[in-house]
């Protein structure tokens, strides 16, 4: 809620700059004029710009410590290809068909400090992507390998690779978090949390426990 209430007011001073530039565009006199467009529509651009990255804000979610953000449900289908469901914390689930022997769950995840941070704006995360790996390096090598990209933006804008490629823009950063590969059995459960060093996978079943400790 916290990061659509920052991507609705960003996008309302978008819009803003939007009506005050096009008041700007429509004035007389040529060179005032022209002078005017020029800075109007460079404004509607960056303000376009604006809105393309409130969008994107939205469909992160506030970063609470040792939160769970999804539970992964492990279903064997054929050998080494399992059927893995997603379930996220409002209740959203998604299924996977997921090839290999262990599985990984990656996040992004933005940081705010100064001035940002003390308006209030907590750290947000956006799950990632979703994929397999194989035990064997030949395998890994060789073998299907199969990404889910787990994040259902429709962003215009990637704001979290804008900042990530932008190290001088001031107080905010960026992290990528990775649960480590844990291994897929038929009937294991596993939660994902998160902490401040990102995603970190856990056993919620007797069945993900004997894979843990049999890995």
């Amino acid at each position: 809620m916290l990061y659509s209430i920052f991507g609705i007011s960003l996008s309302l001073f978008a819009l803003a700059v939007i009506l005050i530039s096009l008041k700007v565009l429509v004035g007389k006199r040529w060179f005032m004029a022209w002078l005017r467009g020029t800075l109007a529509l460079a404004s509607i651009l960056f303000s376009l710009a604006l809105l393309a990255s409130a969008w994107d804000f939205v469909s992160y979610r506030v970063a609470n410590q040792n939160e769970t953000v999804a539970t992964v449900a492990v279903k064997e289908i054929a050998s080494q290809q399992y059927q893995l469901e997603l379930v996220l914390p409002e209740g959203g689930a998604t299924k996977y068909t997921v090839s290999g022997d262990l599985w990984q769950l990656d996040a992004r995840l933005i940081t705010w400090s100064g001035p940002i941070a003390m308006l209030g704006l907590k750290p947000g995360y956006r799950l990632d992507r979703l994929s397999g790996r194989y035990l064997t390096l030949e395998q890994e090598r060789q073998a299907e390998r199969t990404i889910y990209n787990v994040d259902n933006s429709m962003s215009v804008v990637d704001v979290w690779a804008v900042i990530n490629n932008n190290a001088w823009i001031p107080w905010v950063d960026t992290r990528y978090g990775s649960a480590t590969y844990l291994p897929m059995k038929d009937g294991a459960l596993y939660s994902v949390n998160l902490n401040q060093q990102g995603l970190i996978a856990r056993p919620l079943n007797e069945s993900a426990e004997r894979a843990i400790a049999t890995w």
